[in-house]
């Protein structure tokens, strides 16, 4: 069974406690916990991400959309970076359907582009 976003945290931040312990004189303080940190960290950073493509396509379909510039603010990105990433998801979504039969149909891929250029 794969961990959880939650049990990464946890880890990672078990791991930040015993640094901060050690920085402060309780204990020696251990490479393994920097090293397990950043590991961690970029876990539950790709776990995080990993839905988001999916999640802006849902709130197209549920006409949630105002801007790309909105989709930009809530993914910290700037300019048109998220208008082009969703298209780019799109593109390898259809992709992945013609090649495994999982992924965006071409009617899927065409509806979800569609309702992208309604969004200024």
């Amino acid at each position: 069974m794969n961990p959880t976003v939650g049990d990464l945290a946890e880890q990672w931040e078990a791991a930040g406690a015993r640094t901060v312990s050690a920085q402060h004189g309780h204990g020696d303080e251990q490479p393994a916990d920097h090293w397990t940190k950043l590991k961690l960290g970029a876990l539950i950073v790709a776990e995080v991400q990993s839905g988001r493509w999916s999640t802006v396509a849902a709130l197209l379909r549920l006409g949630a959309v105002e801007s790309w510039a909105q989709v930009d603010d809530a993914l910290g990105m700037r300019g048109s970076v998220a208008h082009a990433g969703f298209h780019a998801w799109i593109n390898q979504q259809r992709d992945l359907w013609q090649c495994t039969g999982t992924g965006l149909t071409p009617a899927e891929a065409e509806t979800l582009l569609a309702l992208a250029k309604t969004v200024t």
